[in-house]
């Protein structure tokens, strides 16, 4: 039996219209449901919205039969859109309304907070309004293979090809891209994107002003540049953040790089470490910098809530470096021999990260609850997430939205 759980933020009831749209409910509900929301939530209006925190796991989709597979999975800031198949049969969860003549979509991503869907291989849509296939972006010529976008730009694979479709001011014309490179995956963030060739090499383009090019500097780059540092071990795949990125060798290994602002690197961060931890609340901290410590930087510490677990099993991967800004370029993290690691995604300041074992770790920003922890404590490093530990679920898959994260276990 599969199951999807999130957490994080729910300001614009997307579970509450997930549902809807998986037990085909009626529209007048869905209208209700909206009109009943206060005028911030409408507007996701941070400052004033309340009781939007998903801390606990909660269930939105279970497949009963072994026959089910999740396809796809993404989400906005207020959308969700999850594919599945069973058999011959495709079905769609949605937040958005889906006209039923359309068949599932071979591809499923985000531009500029809308999800972007490719049917038939060839016809890309993006969401307007209520409705999954708003507005047809374009019909390719030659089948389409991966899709991804950022604030500005949608990036597509078609066929042997590298086009961007501008989406601001207004729909460009897509414009080809020249590379000597065959795409595996493609990773967005707000500016930036990240592109995994079938070789194994990491290509980035787009804005780098933190870094999370991965180029050892903070300068734009149009057309995509070789990740060089990364060159000589074979990555498997890639996730992009916000403004940071990450990527995961054919060893197991975690790559990180770009802003680290909220600890979403895994990296101790100025945010959240400390130099002075309070007094009567000292044994909750530990060591997050080098041993003797940096002449410069000094000694600091991280706060680590364990005791309140129950599975007995979670873990803090705490790396002592010393704070860490922005990290121009990747860095591998230490989590221990024994760990190896199969799935990575970027919400715009989370992080999280699969082992191959089928444990949850996340680290970064956590004011709606997006971690799983059950709390709202940020963190800069990766911890284990003790509900799945505890629930004996074997975590298989994860998807970060913004300010939220989804995850695929199996019972």
């Amino acid at each position: 039996m599969w199951i999807a759980y999130f957490c994080g933020f729910d300001g614009l009831a997307i579970l509450r219209r997930l549902k809807k749209q998986s037990h085909n409910e009626t529209d007048k509900q869905d209208e209700q449901i909206l009109n009943d929301l206060p005028e911030c939530v409408k507007t996701a209006d941070k400052a004033n919205v309340t009781n939007v925190k998903v801390l606990k796991p909660e269930e939105i989709l279970e497949l009963k039969s072994d026959l089910d597979a999740v396809q796809s999975c993404t989400a906005t800031l207020n959308q969700i859109v999850i594919t599945v198949s069973h058999d011959d049969e495709q079905t769609i969860f949605s937040s958005l309304k889906v006209e039923k003549e359309k068949k599932r979509p071979e591809i499923v991503s985000t531009v500029r907070d809308k999800i972007v869907t490719v049917f038939d291989n060839k016809r890309v849509y993006h969401s307007h309004e209520d409705s999954l296939t708003g507005k047809l972006m374009y019909s390719a010529e030659n089948q389409v293979l991966h899709a991804g976008g950022t604030d500005n730009t949608l990036f597509l694979v078609e066929g042997k090809k590298l086009k961007m479709i501008k989406v601001m001011p207004e729909i460009s014309l897509p414009i080809e891209i020249c590379v000597d490179f065959c795409v595996s995956e493609i990773s967005c963030g707000k500016e930036h994107a990240l592109i995994l060739t079938n070789s194994g090499d990491v290509y980035s383009c787009g804005g780098g002003s933190r870094g999370q090019l991965g180029l050892g500097h903070v300068e734009t780059r149009e057309q995509p540049c070789l990740v060089e540092d990364l060159t000589g071990v074979r990555m498997k795949c890639v996730g992009a953040g916000g403004w940071h990125s990450m990527a995961i060798s054919e060893l197991g290994d975690l790559y990180v790089w770009g802003w680290n602002e909220s600890g979403q690197l895994g990296l101790p961060c100025r945010n959240i470490s400390t130099q002075s931890p309070p007094a009567e609340e000292r044994h909750r901290y530990q060591l997050a910098s080098p041993e003797p410590a940096d002449k410069a930087t000094g000694t600091w510490f991280t706060r680590v809530d364990l005791e309140n677990t129950v599975s007995g099993q979670c873990e803090a991967h705490i790396q002592r470096v010393g704070p860490v800004q922005v990290q121009s370029e990747p860095t591998v993290l230490d989590f221990g021999e024994d760990v190896t690691l199969v799935k990575v995604a970027g919400g715009a300041r989370h992080s999280a990260v699969v082992t191959g074992e089928g444990h949850l770790l996340t680290t970064g920003w956590n004011d709606y609850g997006q971690l799983c922890h059950e709390d709202v404590l940020s963190r800069d490093y990766f911890q284990s997430v003790d509900y799945f530990l505890q629930h004996r679920r074997t975590v298989k898959g994860v998807f970060c939205g913004p300010w939220s994260t989804i995850v695929l276990c199996q019972n």
